[in-house]
């Protein structure tokens, strides 16, 4: 297998061509613009001496152009400040935290602080995250558990007064634009960073720069010939489906990367579950399954090895086991993250067994294994309204 970087710990990569070199593309000032403008930033602090700070960081994100959500601007509640405010969470496109010594007092609905009642909804709503942390050595046990609960999954940046805030903040929202603008997509067995992908339901078309010279290859690879198409699957932001490949055009320019442009055709075919196994159940001695119920014990005993229930049928067949496809030699976590992402896409969508992929997040490899929380749109029993499937435990290392 060829991944385009050469070295000889990409041989255990897996069966993917990737292009390990492709970045997020840093936006330019009028993408960037366009960007913040849609964005509502939630400022989740205690109160008190971290009230200076947030002002200045309120006043930093509203001059990027983005719209900051805090406590202070919301004006004539008859709530305190030690109420969680979720309904701004969930109108908000990003959370970002500033951690202090002090956890705060208890919010009465929750009996978290206020702050990590905030943090955990923004979460469950998979917003994009953004945690700073001040005077770490010295915080007290509840905010130190709490800091240890976000770095599972996030990165955390330290801070030691306004100006250095400010300046991660900044940094840390212009890293999250570039990722908004270059998602991660794989096509067949190829995966690389696009720019734009446009969908209108019966035609796609994915515009991406290409660094790596064996990506582009493959992807050249994939044009129609005399003798055909190539049928294949395009994966990408919690979404996944079968498409024909009617053309790849590449330009090739001074810098090291190419653009290319691939046009696709939406295949209308189902997943390897029937209709009727989506919206089924099974009963088993004095338990019945829904569809949802099945997905579930498919994945845990998947991703964690759980044994499942004697004698139970899995209703149009189990999910195709993705994790052989995971790199088992080292690669960066954010690499191992969206390979992940893309692989449980695929698979639960190849199977019907998930409308959309929610949440897909791995930490990185702890004593134990890596820690798992995988989200998906699933199936009511009467198929009428998608449901919220949630799975999360650890991953053996492998």
């Amino acid at each position: 297998m060829d991944t385009g970087g050469g070295e000889d710990q990409d041989n255990e990569l897996m069966a993917l061509t990737i292009d390990r070199s492709g970045i997020a593309s840093r936006p330019d000032p009028a993408t960037f613009t366009s960007w913040a403008a849609d964005q509502r930033v939630f400022i989740s602090s205690v109160m008190g001496d971290l009230t200076p700070l947030r002002r200045a960081l309120a006043t930093a994100i509203a001059d990027l152009g983005a719209e900051p959500v805090w406590f202070e601007a919301f004006g004539g509640r008859d709530d305190d400040a030690e109420v969680a405010y979720l309904s701004e969470v969930a109108s908000s496109t990003i959370y970002l935290g500033i951690l202090g010594r002090h956890y705060g007092r208890l919010d009465k609905a929750h009996r978290l602080s206020a702050t990590h009642v905030e943090y955990r909804h923004a979460e469950r709503l998979g917003l994009p995250v953004s945690v700073w942390v001040r005077d770490e050595a010295n915080m007290h046990a509840d905010q130190h558990n709490f800091l240890d609960e976000v770095q599972l999954f996030h990165t955390t940046g330290n801070f030691t007064n306004a100006d250095d805030l400010i300046g991660g903040a900044r940094r840390r929202l212009e890293e999250m634009a570039a990722e908004s603008v270059s998602p991660w997509a794989k096509l067949g067995e190829v995966v690389f960073r696009t720019r734009k992908i446009i969908d209108d339901g019966t035609n796609l078309v994915v515009a991406a720069s290409v660094h790596s010279a064996e990506v582009l290859h493959a992807l050249e690879a994939l044009r129609p010939t005399n003798f055909g198409s190539h049928d294949q699957r395009l994966t990408w932001a919690g979404r996944s489906t079968a498409v024909r490949v009617t053309g790849v055009r590449t330009t090739t320019t001074a810098s090291r990367s190419s653009d290319v442009e691939l046009t696709l055709e939406r295949l209308q075919t189902r997943g390897a579950g029937s209709p009727f196994a989506m919206t089924a159940s099974f009963s088993t001695g004095s338990r019945t399954y829904t569809s949802d119920d099945l997905a579930v014990l498919d994945v845990r005993h998947m991703l964690f090895g759980e044994e499942k229930p004697p004698g139970l049928l899995t209703l149009g067949g189990s999910i195709r086991d993705f994790t052989s496809d995971l790199p088992s030699g080292p690669v960066t976590t954010s690499l191992y993250q969206a390979l992940f992402g893309l692989l449980a896409t695929e698979a639960l969508l190849e199977s019907s067994r998930a409308m959309r992929v929610n949440k897909a997040q791995v930490s990185s490899t702890g004593p134990d294994g890596r820690h798992v929380r995988l989200a998906w749109a699933g199936h009511t029993n009467r198929g009428d309204s998608p449901t919220l499937v949630t799975v999360e435990g650890v991953m053996p290392s492998r």
